[in-house]
């Protein structure tokens, strides 16, 4: 039957050479679109290892302003911000917040391990605020921070670079180029760019004596309205002369750093759905053209004792069959991103984008050619051959 099916096929190839290279190119680009898709999801679903719901992100510009009233002026805002019933919690720390567009990448060594992690410096409020989930030991106190060597936090994928399956906590290393660290606790992936970005080697430092902050994170009390952030702002930045503030919303910078992805998905979504779409078109179209002028050997095959059945199932099959040849095809081109290696991504992301894809093609194929293949079975032979 198969052999009958690839001889039809190779009868009809000038007609059927235009369909296999729709079909390739149709696989192709859904493979790239679902591996795009696909390993963009998975980031997503890993686990993002903060809370972001209710939190303010006040920018501080300090401008001309002297280091020692800069200093001042933290101290007084600290003691402030505990008097407001609208706050929850807050914490000081350096530019590159969640979902904000500053990094900070460190060299950091353990004898002759080396990794670049990205570093945040902050106080010792902002596991709290952001409730971070802690795997082994804690977080540091204001008494660690007075303690000779900076105590420093490292997460799963920096442990793992830097000490193997070697115990951390209490271990000290080269955690700011030369400056040593001691690492008093590991924390969950940090995923600090957004619920899209891929987890990276990172650690948390406490602040040396004298540190100057750039923002104030705050976890204001569900509800909260506009006039309580005019009211902080017109109180805080009236303490010191020279002092400029803003005030961002740590949900609205995720929902644009979401929509950097989402968006680009969609246009690509729509893009592959056209195609689609016109290759399904072409399919069917082609389709009731061969049984247009097929009718004769339908009606011979009807008369010689062929089922309906077995009409549709011929139709169906060599649809298949060329659909098959297309996909045999593409795969080719397609595996070798993950034998090669490309974009770096892993190998599992392209087998199941490989996958989805040829299951898209089928179903494409089997729906485009149910309705024509029923139409060719059900033609009575005498009829067939009249019309011929």
């Amino acid at each position: 039957m198969i052999k009958h099916l690839f001889k039809l096929i190779w009868n009809q190839k000038r007609k059927n050479a235009g369909l296999l290279f729709e079909l390739f190119f149709s696989f192709l680009v859904l493979f790239a679109v679902l591996t795009f898709i696909i390993y963009n999801m998975s980031r997503y679903n890993e686990p993002l290892g903060f809370n972001y719901n209710n939190v303010w992100q006040l920018n501080l510009s300090w401008n001309a302003m002297e280091k020692e009233q800069q200093l001042a002026t933290q101290a007084l805002f600290k003691e402030q911000l505990k008097n407001y019933p609208e706050i929850e919690k807050f914490s000081f720390a350096n530019r590159n917040t969640p979902y904000g567009s500053s990094m900070h990448i460190n060299s950091a060594s353990y004898g002759e391990r080396r990794a670049s992690p990205h570093t945040f410096i902050v106080d010792e409020n902002y596991q709290n605020l952001y409730e971070m989930t802690l795997t082994e030991g804690k977080w540091y106190s204001e008494a660690d921070m007075a303690a000779g060597v900076r105590p420093v936090l490292i997460n799963e994928i920096l442990k793992a670079e830097l000490f193997g399956d070697e115990p951390v906590l209490g271990k000290e290393f080269q955690a700011m180029g030369e400056e040593p660290g001691k690492v008093i606790g590991v924390f969950e992936n940090f995923k600090y760019e957004g619920e899209f970005s891929e987890a990276t080697a990172q650690m948390f430092l406490s602040p040396e004596e004298g540190h100057i902050f750039s923002t104030i994170l705050l976890r204001i009390k569900a509800g909260t309205g506009a006039n309580f952030e005019e009211k902080l702002l017109k109180d805080l930045t009236q303490q010191a002369k020279g002092l400029t503030a803003t005030i961002l919303y740590v949900d609205d910078n995720r929902k644009s750093k979401l929509m950097e992805v989402w968006l680009p998905m969609i246009i690509f979504l729509v893009i592959s759905g056209f195609l689609i779409f016109n290759v399904a078109l072409g399919l069917f179209g082609v389709l009731w053209q061969n049984i247009n002028i097929r009718k004769a050997e339908i009606g011979v095959r009807r008369a010689i004792g062929a089922t309906q059945g077995n009409i549709g199932r011929q139709f169906i099959g060599e649809v298949l069959v060329l659909s098959t040849l297309a996909i045999i095809l593409g795969t080719f081109f397609a595996i070798q991103f993950p034998l090669l290696g490309v974009l770096g991504m892993p190998s599992w992301v392209y087998l199941a984008a490989i996958a989805a894809a040829i299951l898209v093609i089928y179903l494409l194929v089997a729906i485009c050619a149910f309705f024509p293949s029923r139409q060719a079975a059900q033609l009575h032979p005498a009829i067939a051959l009249h019309e011929e």
